[in-house]
């Protein structure tokens, strides 16, 4: 990253925490005196809780390569929550604010509530527990979900493909062994030609995944036609790339960085460098060059993190592309900001020739909550022409 690169990170970040540390004095400050209220409580024991909350995750990523995994585990997952948490209060506490100056100015505050504040309180915090909780299941169970796609090309002898698809799986300190290994399971159960990782198999860090040699799941996967992979913006996060390759290669995975496959003389398979590989010194190829010697009647399917850019795969000639990323926004109303930032941020969608799938991922970043999304493990029935 260049010099001005990381002067305006600095910058972003600083001004993060200055908003993030008066948003949480603003959570802080309503709670102490709506709870105190009804319960005195200690005013430095409470801040000092809240405190601990709030930095808990920093603490987390920031210690990521330098704590034990067990400390470091504790506080990313504590940390994790409380990011959720505070989305979900800091939402209703503007909404209770608003209405009670509203209501104020209109001298219309039901008694009930002007005389109760302690139990607005608590209703507060159990809507949000119970947000927590919802969202923990989502997150913790995955489901199939399940696309079939034609594709308007002859495949040499193939007619059909069953390929299974996972993205943003995230192992890290909070995502370990069992969760891939359940992973694996669902892939297998599928009886799949073809697997393909889109992206953000690792979370930032390559410590805890290969202290606890969690790749040694990968080998278990079952296909006709191997595994491949490419790389997330989380991989370029870890600053460890050639590791990251490395691991997953012995691990019985092909990794896809700018390069094309020919499989079974029918059908091509691309994958791309990720798009944020810049900012770490990886320039990606253009499509039209990896596809230049490339006999384009058979069809082309490409893998790609994220979702961006769809003209360069449409004028290509791409008949489908595989993505993830987005996490489907993971909780509400982080949805809403990713439909904004993407032209299609999850599902399936077709435009003419051109087919796209973007997965909401497996895993999750952050806290292991999803809220109006599910972890997912996608199967694409996909059928040649004949």
């Amino acid at each position: 990253m260049s010099k001005r690169g990381y002067i305006m990170q600095f910058a972003f970040i600083s001004v993060f925490l200055i908003i993030y540390g008066l948003l949480v004095y603003y959570i802080g400050i309503r709670g102490f005196h709506s709870i105190n209220a009804q319960i005195p409580i200690n005013k430095i024991a409470y801040w000092l809780i809240v405190i601990f909350l709030a930095s808990a995750y920093i603490i987390g990523m920031a210690g990521r390569n330098n704590l034990p995994e067990g400390p470091a585990r504790f506080f990313s997952t504590v940390g994790g929550y409380w990011i959720a948490g505070f989305v979900y209060l800091l939402g209703f506490v503007i909404i209770f604010d608003i209405f009670g100056f509203l209501a104020r100015r209109l001298n219309a505050l039901p008694a009930v509530i002007r005389n109760n504040t302690w139990f607005m309180a608590f209703c507060v915090i159990a809507a949000v527990a119970i947000l927590l909780a919802v969202g923990t299941y989502n997150a913790m169970v995955p489901r199939v979900k399940e696309y079939t796609i034609a594709i308007d090309k002859k495949a040499g002898n193939l007619k059909s493909l069953k390929c299974a698809m996972i993205s943003d799986i995230h192992l890290g300190e909070i995502i370990g062994r069992d969760r891939l290994r359940t992973a694996v399971e669902m892939i297998n159960s599928m009886e799949p030609d073809l697997v393909v990782i889109a992206g953000d198999l690792f979370d930032g860090s390559v410590k805890p995944v290969k202290n606890q040699n969690m790749l040694k799941e990968l080998e278990g996967i079952k296909s006709k036609y191997g595994t491949y992979a490419v790389m997330g913006n989380h991989e370029h996060y870890a600053d460890a790339m050639d590791e990251i390759t490395e691991l997953m290669e012995a691990a019985g995975v092909t990794v896809l960085r700018d390069k094309k496959v020919k499989i079974a003389d029918s059908f091509y398979l691309l994958g791309r460098e990720d798009m944020d590989g810049r900012r770490f010194g990886y320039n990606r190829a253009d499509l039209s060059e990896m596809l230049k010697d490339a006999d384009t009647s058979l069809p082309v399917i490409v893998l790609d993190h994220q979702p961006s850019g769809l003209s360069e795969p449409r004028k290509a000639g791409v008949d489908l592309q595989l993505s993830g990323h987005t996490h489907g926004g993971q909780f509400f109303p982080a949805n809403l900001v990713t439909n904004l930032m993407f032209e299609e941020d999850y599902g399936y969608f077709k435009d003419g020739s051109f087919n796209l799938v973007v997965s909401c991922g497996y895993g999750t970043w952050g806290p292991t909550v999803r809220i109006g999304s599910q972890s997912e493990v996608v199967r694409l029935n996909i059928d040649f022409e004949k």
